[in-house]
């Protein structure tokens, strides 16, 4: 069975803004489900600013021909008031790969831009071996 047919448990990103503001984003895949099954925390946080946690959080990614994540756009739902979710993208600077206790672990380098603010990260994927 190749990697990229293992089963996703865990997506995480790590954002550090530019401004000196911050984002994260974690999911657990569920036991039973697909694509879009995954509930997504995502916490956002200005520079000078309390923490705020996303109502919804969307993620979407593109892998490149090695099943390595080169793209990946987000969609973060804060609930305010004009109903407008915040948007951003990143792409690929490099990647690394470890497999620990049955975890093959594909971690990500990531330029970022989010609604404008330009930010360096990374983008994490964990896939249970079979």
């Amino acid at each position: 069975m190749s990697r990229d047919a293992d089963r996703v448990i865990r997506r995480s990103i790590g954002i550090v803004f530019a401004d000196g503001g911050l984002l994260t984003l974690s999911g657990t895949a569920p036991t039973h489900g697909g694509h879009g099954d995954e509930p997504l925390l995502a916490v956002l946080c200005d520079p000078d600013a309390a923490p705020v946690a996303c109502e919804e959080a969307l993620l979407s990614t593109e892998y490149d021909e090695d099943g390595v994540q080169r793209r990946a756009t987000l969609e973060l739902w804060l609930g305010g008031e004009d109903g407008r979710p915040i948007r951003g993208g990143g792409t690929l600077i490099s990647a690394v790969e470890a497999e620990i206790d049955g975890l093959h672990t594909r971690i990500a380098f990531f330029r970022w831009s989010v609604e404008g603010r330009e930010g360096l990260g990374h983008y994490e994927i964990a896939r249970a071996r079979a």
